[in-house]
């Protein structure tokens, strides 16, 4: 017997019907064996090493989130692209050392590149963000379309540590009173940010925005100095390692003594 279908509202072009599974990030940048889905509230209250328990997803990372035009296009258009973007940050991730930041030449389609980045943050997020940023909706689904408009920013770094996430916009407050809006892809090897009107969560992400400046048939060698950040828990924008994680929770709790 076959699946049942999955109904609902695509989460690009806004059409109520029938949803593929979209791959996040696509199945052939390391993302075809099976994740946990866990409930995202549940998640936040993990520590590094605590275990994760969930249903088994044996796809991979993703979710129904487009209709079947719009999966295909856009995969057609960039998947490639973006997979081969991932080889290359792969190389470099396993050359870094992790002691600051490594100048790395890649040579890339980078206009596709950064449209499959922003349709995997579609997918992330609900149905609503497509209908609140109606020129990142043509930005995307017209291949020959250049520049981001300058509220949206998209930033890059290389990841290790014992967690992927993803998650929607969300606003993140700071000690200092810096406020930021943004949206987070970590999946190994290469997580991603996306602020809106907002300075990234890190000065340490590296800025991809300027991808766009690029036609699509635009072959480039583009040097990124990249950064080698943990991911050791789900709070979005949290590179923080294991041990300034566990001396804040030694932290708090000697102040609630």
């Amino acid at each position: 017997m076959g699946r049942k279908a999955v109904n609902g509202v695509c989460h690009i072009c806004g059409i109520d019907g029938p949803l593929t599974f979209e791959h996040v990030p696509p199945r052939g940048a390391f993302n075809d064996k099976p994740v946990i889905k866990a409930i995202f509230e549940n998640l936040m209250t993990k520590g590094p090493d605590e275990e994760i328990k969930g249903a088994i997803q044996q796809k991979g990372a993703g979710a129904y989130t487009l209709c079947a035009s719009c999966n295909n296009d856009t995969g057609a258009w960039y998947g490639n692209a973006f997979i081969d973007w991932t080889y290359q940050s792969l190389i470099l991730h396993d050359k870094s050392d992790g002691k600051g930041a490594t100048y790395y030449p890649f040579h890339i389609f980078p206009s596709r590149v950064l449209k499959q980045i922003i349709t995997m943050f579609f997918s992330a997020n609900g149905e609503g963000f497509a209908k609140g940023n109606p020129d990142l909706v043509r930005f995307v689904m017209n291949s020959e379309n250049k520049y981001l408009e300058p509220k949206i920013r998209i930033f890059a770094y290389l990841m290790t540590g014992s967690r992927m996430r993803q998650t929607g916009i969300t606003g993140l407050g700071s000690l200092n009173g810096k406020f930021t809006i943004m949206s987070e892809i970590a999946f190994p090897p290469v997580g991603y940010v996306m602020t809106l009107d907002s300075d990234p969560p890190d000065p340490r992400l590296v800025e991809i925005t300027h991808f766009s400046r690029y036609g699509y048939n635009e072959f480039e060698t583009i040097f990124l100095r990249f950064s080698k950040l943990p991911v050791h828990l789900y709070l979005p924008g949290d590179y923080r390692s294991k041990d300034e994680i566990m001396r804040a929770y030694e932290e708090n709790t000697q102040n609630r003594d």
